[in-house]
Order: structure tokens, then C-alpha cells, then sequence
């Protein structure tokens, strides 16, 4: 018998005391003896001594997640909500207590002048959200190795409606589909004023930048209060490398558990305190899908480059002379069924040639089954071909007509957006008509299946006390940059 402290030796084996001491017959027998292998599917034929089909396969019972997770999904965990009455949520919105404001002095024993508030009417619309479930009923009958199979999939369903609503949070926009509603980016871009926008042409995000944010937000005519900025990861670790060699903190606050380092979870800015908030659902669009996404025959057929491309001198261009170079395009067709393969603007693939001052124009024409929009992905300058990276999203508005197209160079690829937010209820809500709900559906065949749901608009009451930064580059020699 082994016991415990002594060495493992081959007397610990009853009948085999090793390959040099034993007899011919013992050999003979150990090699009749079943093996049990290492393959990880059934061998193609049945052979004796394979012992594949005594093997109990050894699953885990904690299923490994390699996607996001619940901490992942932010801003919908933050962003207030208030419940909505009707599929038409209006509110009114008052925009000046009167219009002159050194119209307040008087004469002893005048009447005052008299002022007027100016207010608006506005609205918006509840779009509706869903994905649908089904597991067979044998499966619900099985014993799985996670867990119970339809709680399973409402949890997943669950999180890809999640998913769906934070990316629309931020990016949806009612123009590129009438089934979805505008996100932030679109309402403060419609609404707030033109100096709430803060392009940074491939810059990274700098704490003098956010300081400028912060004082729009709260400098007339806005009268603000920013509260929270919603960034990139890594647009915020470029943030946190910029504070280590400024010395304002300590960076060894956690010594006593062997960590050294540095986080920031927000700043103080001369209009208040602005927390961070790293959400990595705010990113630079992704590069164009090689193969069809969705079903086949319900996503846009493929498209043919009709026109072009020709570039041309023009004002609103915003290529300047660093810009000018080669780039090379891909284009992808979506609808609310998904996305077609990608396709080359020129074949080659072949390079733009892009001047300062240029644009650069294409006409798209589509195929039987049309897009609700264009992606164009496009490189960097002097970008390899296959690095192309989202720049624009546009309507295809045209029936089956030819969509044309203009790249004026104001969104770059390889940036990414951020958000600074009043996130209170006099600045924004999300009005829901219903909150996630799951729906049985009818019985039609041996499976059982179930709808997640949800009813709701983003809205934004005050424009004006949001700034929306774009065009967000990485700090140089940041690991990841292009």
C-alpha cells in the first residue's frame, strides 16, 4: 500500500513491477489491455482495445463566457428612466425667460416692461425592441450540463437586448432606419449648439480638452451642470498614463496589498465633479465583415460601384495637407435583417488618391433585396488594404436608383466618440412604455418559444448641456494604434 510521504514507484502497481523485471506474458497482456486515448471525437471506425466509448467526457459545469457581461452594459444601468404613456412621448421645453436681459431696470414709479417665455412643444417616438427564443422540448427535457436550458437563453436574450440597447444609446439613428430611434450622438448633434461638438481630428482626449467640455456645459446659454463622461477604455487609459508623471497623487496607495499604480475615476473641472465612465460599447465601428452576417435571404443583395470614384476640389472638404495620400474603401449594405459581404470600392484592390482640399465621390447602385444604409470603411493614409475601419453611415434614400456618396474626410478612421453628460432627469431620460418583458409565444411544433421585449425613446430635454467629443485619437505609442 502507498503511503503517504513516500515515493510513487511501480510496486504501487499490483501485478506490474516495470518493463524490466516483468515476463514476456505480462507485457503481452498490458498491451491487450484497453486504451483510453486522447481523441476528442468518436474514431472513424470501431477497433478493438479502443476504449473511446467507456470515457466519461469531463464538461465543466461553469460555463465560460467569452463575451460581455453585465458590468459591461453601463450607461443603461445609469441613464434615468421614467415611464412612457403613449407610442408619442411629448414634453415641453423652455428655452428663455425672457429675451432681453438688461431690459430689468426701472424709474421710480414705472411699470415694468413686459417679458415673455418662450416655449416649445416637442416629441418623440417610442421605438420597440425584441429578439426571439426557441429551445425544443427535448432539449428541456435533457439534463444539461449548465443549467436549465430555457432559463438559459432568456438570460442570453436578455444580454443581446442589452447589447442592442447601449450600442443604441449612444449610435441609433432614425435616419439610417425609421425602426430605430436617435441615440445621444444624433440628438445632441440635432439639437445642442454648434460649439458642443468638440472635433479632435485623431487627437487623443486631454484633461485641458474635458476642462473645455465641462465649461461649455455650464457657460451661457447653457447653464449646465456635466456630471459623467462615457469614453472608450482605451481613450481612457490614455487619460490615466497622462496623469502619471504630473505627481498630483499618491501612486502607491495600495501597498499594503503589493499594488502600485494608477486609476481615475473622474476629475474635478472648474463646473464640477465628472466621472468617468469607461464603456466599451463606445468604439471606432469595427473594419467591414468579409462574409454575409444574417440571413441570406432577407439581408441587401450585393451592389454594384456605379459611379466613380472621382475626386475633386471642394469646399467643405476637411482633407488637409497631412490627409493627402492613398486610401482604399470597402463598403457594406445593412438592414434591420443584417449586413451584406463586403465589397472594394475600386477592384485590386486599388487606392484613392486623395489631395488636400479633395472629396471623394461614388454612386452606389443596390441589388433585388435594398439597404436601409451604407457602411464605408475606409484606411488611414497610406493604410494598408484590409485595415479599413468605419467613417461613415449613410441612408440609402433612393429606392432602387443609384445612392451617391461624398467622404469630405469629417470622420476618421481608427477614433473613436465620447459623451459628457448632466445625466439627471432635467436633462435626459429614457421613457419606457414597457420594460423588458418576456412573452410566451403559441405552441406550433415540439419546441418552446418565447419573445424578450422592450418598449422605449431616448430623450433629451436640454441639448445644450451635453458636448459630444469626435474623432478621438490614441496618445503615440499607445499598444493598439494604427
Amino acid at each position: 500500500m502507498h503511503t503517504q510521504g513516500n515515493m510513487v514507484s511501480w510496486k504501487d502497481y499490483e501485478g506490474i513491477e516495470g518493463f524490466g523485471s516483468t515476463t514476456q506474458q505480462d507485457v503481452d497482456n498490458l498491451n491487450k489491455a484497453l486504451t483510453a486515448g486522447q481523441d476528442r471525437d468518436p474514431p472513424g471506425a470501431i477497433t478493438a482495445g479502443d476504449g473511446f466509448a467507456l470515457r466519461v467526457e469531463s464538461l465543466e459545469s461553469t460555463l465560460k463566457n467569452v463575451t460581455y457581461r453585465m458590468e459591461h452594459v453601463k450607461f443603461w444601468r445609469n441613464v434615468p428612466k421614467l415611464p412612457a404613456y403613449n407610442t408619442v412621448e411629448e414634453y415641453n421645453r423652455i428655452s428663455s425667460y425672457g429675451d432681453n436681459p438688461d431690459a430689468g431696470y426701472i424709474d421710480e414709479g414705472d411699470l415694468p416692461s413686459e417679458d415673455d417665455t418662450t416655449y416649445s412643444r416637442e416629441f418623440s417616438i417610442v421605438k420597440y425592441l425584441g429578439t426571439t427564443r426557441r429551445v425544443t422540448h427535448v432539449m428541456s427535457l435533457v439534463k444539461p450540463a449548465h443549467g436549465s436550458v430555457l432559463a438559459a437563453e432568456a438570460v442570453n436574450g436578455t444580454m443581446h437586448l442589452l447589447r442592442v440597447i447601449e450600442r443604441g444609446l449612444f449610435f441609433a439613428r432614425s435616419d439610417l432606419s425609421s425602426l430605430q430611434f436617435d441615440g445621444f450622438e444624433k440628438l445632441i448633434e440635432d439639437g445642442a449648439p454648434a460649439a458642443n461638438i468638440i472635433d479632435l481630428r485623431g487627437a487623443p482626449l486631454s484633461e485641458d480638452v474635458l476642462t473645455d467640455g465641462a465649461l461649455t456645459i455650464s457657460d451661457a446659454p447653457n447653464y449646465g451642470i456635466p456630471t459623467d463622461l462615457y469614453l472608450n477604455p482605451r481613450t481612457k487609459a490614455d487619460l490615466v498614463k497622462a496623469f502619471f508623471p504630473k505627481e498630483r497623487y499618491d501612486l502607491f496607495t495600495k501597498t499594503s496589498q503589493g499594488l502600485v499604480g494608477l486609476d481615475i475615476q473622474g476629475f474635478t473641472s472648474p463646473a464640477g465633479d465628472v466621472r468617468f465612465n469607461a464603456d466599451t460599447f463606445i468604439d471606432d465601428g469595427g473594419g467591414p465583415n468579409a462574409a454575409i452576417v444574417g440571413d441570406a435571404s432577407k439581408v441587401p443583395s450585393a451592389f454594384t460601384v456605379s459611379t466613380g470614384p472621382t475626386v475633386a476640389a471642394d469646399g467643405l472638404s476637411q482633407f488637409v495637407t497631412e490627409d493627402a495620400g492613398d486610401y482604399f474603401y470597402e463598403i457594406v449594405a445593412v438592414n434591420r435583417y443584417g449586413r451584406s459581404a463586403a465589397q472594394l470600392l475600386v477592384a485590386g484592390p486599388t487606392a484613392v488618391t486623395v489631395g488636400s482640399g479633395d472629396k471623394v465621390t461614388f454612386g452606389l447602385t443596390p441589388g433585388a433585396i435594398q439597404p436601409a444604409w451604407w457602411e464605408i470603411f475606409r484606411t488611414k493614409v497610406g493604410g494598408a488594404a484590409g485595415t479599413e475601419r468605419l467613417i461613415l453611415r449613410v441612408p440609402h434614400t433612393t429606392a432602387a436608383a443609384e445612392e451617391t456618396i461624398n467622404d469630405y474626410n469629417a470622420n476618421l478612421p481608427n477614433t473613436t466618440s465620447a459623451f459628457m453628460f448632466q445625466q439627471n432627469l432635467e436633462n435626459m431620460s429614457f421613457k419606457q412604455l414597457a420594460p423588458m418583458v418576456k412573452v410566451p409565444l403559441a405552441t406550433i411544433d415540439t419546441s418552446i418559444r418565447f419573445m424578450l421585449l422592450l418598449y422605449g425613446v431616448p430623450v433629451l430635454y436640454s441639448p445644450g448641456k451635453n458636448v459630444l467629443f469626435k474623432n478621438i485619437g490614441r496618445a503615440a505609442g499607445a499598444v493598439g494604434t494604427p
